[in-house]
């Protein structure tokens, strides 16, 4: 079963009077005659995405009028009520409506900063997100010459902190787009050059706002539906936690400190419970739906990429939340004794460059998919280990 059908909204082709746009949640009879109206229903209501923050003063509001009237009467900011002749830098690179004000609604929601200033095509940032076919002069070795300096730099730089993307197998032409950006966006921050942090910070907001317009595809934490069975997004995974890292990584005002610090905006633990909520509710650090996942027929090699992939995934996603768990109230972050899976193994086979460093260390490595070494499992050695939240 898809993801991408958990929570649909089903288009019925009737008199525009009519209201077409149903809402798919459980229990809810919500009708719109318009798509948007059904998405900020969804969003505000089911999703819980709404938060408007005051950065002034730093208060939270479930509604940007409400949080409008607090700026008017305690600060004595009047913004105007009427769309803006022109969005500010924010919204005008995510495409959203920009309602006008310093700062905006929607820039104090994404707690990010507001500028009215022009719209500058950076050289790293948004000229790397268009279509090649949309810039005259320039081919498409360009772009791609230009986005695998960036992931290069990712895989050089950051990768063996964070080593969850396999690089032996990954190739910049086939990736997930949402994968892509996020690397890039890392490997353009941790250049510490002004202009292409710059650039990575508006990558940034553009993953930030399609991650969360998208947030029905992947978000499996509330859906009944979802189950071991269900297709398992890795790459958008993969994307999120790395998005979530990098918000981190921007925090510390210049310095780009890899070990990570524990400042995390709630928007960001927001996103990173329902990254560990979905991946929780497909059972993805259970070892034996991991098995469950192949046949006996498939290619050895893929296999073991695939499940050790996973694995240094749910590693990565534990790491990150021992380092923000005192911030999660709610203790649904994720814990040492949910890692039902074998520990990584053969650090050489996973960094091989060359086919013959690869060949040579893959000899002595097989899985076998009626074995669920549970003896081995994470989670029986939490205390030993002394991992957090156990």
């Amino acid at each position: 079963m898809d993801l991408t059908g958990l929570a649909p909204a089903e288009v019925e082709y009737l008199h525009p009077t009519h209201y077409a746009f149903r809402c798919q949640f459980p229990g809810c009879n919500a009708r719109y005659r318009r798509k948007a109206h059904l998405s900020r229903h969804e969003r505000s209501t089911h999703l819980k995405q709404r938060h408007f923050f005051c950065s002034s003063c730093g208060h939270e509001f479930q509604r940007s009028d409400t949080l409008r009237r607090h700026i008017q009467r305690q600060h004595k900011i009047i913004e105007p009520l009427n769309r803006a002749r022109q969005a500010c830098a924010g919204c005008h690179a995510g495409k959203i409506r920009c309602e006008g004000g310093i700062p905006c609604g929607e820039c104090v929601r994404r707690r990010i900063r507001c500028s009215f200033q022009e719209h500058a095509c950076l050289s790293e940032g948004r000229s790397s997100m268009r279509s090649p076919s949309l810039n005259t002069g320039e081919s498409q070795s360009y772009y791609l010459e230009k986005r695998k300096r960036w992931i290069t730099r990712y895989f050089e730089i950051f990768h063996p902190r964070w080593p969850f993307v396999h690089r032996g197998s990954f190739d910049v032409r086939q990736e997930n787009p949402l994968l892509l950006q996020a690397m890039m966006a890392i490997g353009m921050w941790t250049s510490g050059e002004p202009p292409a942090q710059s650039a990575a910070e508006e990558l940034y907001d553009k993953l930030d706002c399609a991650l969360r317009d998208q947030r029905q595809n992947w978000d499996a934490s509330e859906a009944a539906e979802a189950c071991s069975s269900c297709s398992w997004p890795i790459a958008t995974y993969q994307a999120i936690l790395l998005h979530v890292i990098l918000s981190i990584l921007m925090k510390a005002e210049g310095a780009v400190n890899l070990d990570l610090g524990i400042s995390i905006s709630t928007t960001d633990l927001a996103l990173l419970k329902s990254l560990v909520g979905s991946c929780r509710k497909l059972g993805m650090f259970f070892y034996p739906n991991m098995l469950a996942r192949y046949k006996e027929a498939d290619l050895p090699s893929f296999v073991w990429v695939s499940i050790e992939e996973l694995k240094r995934f749910s590693m990565a996603l534990y790491r990150l939340c021992t380092k923000v768990n005192s911030l999660a109230t709610d203790n649904s972050l994720l814990h040492a004794r949910e890692l039902q899976f074998p520990p990584p193994s053969n650090d050489p086979l996973w960094h091989a460059a060359g086919r013959d460093e690869w060949e040579d260390n893959l000899k002595d490595e097989t899985i076998s998919l009626k074995d669920n070494l549970q003896a081995k499992w994470v989670s029986n050695f939490a205390d030993v280990l002394g991992f957090v939240g156990s």
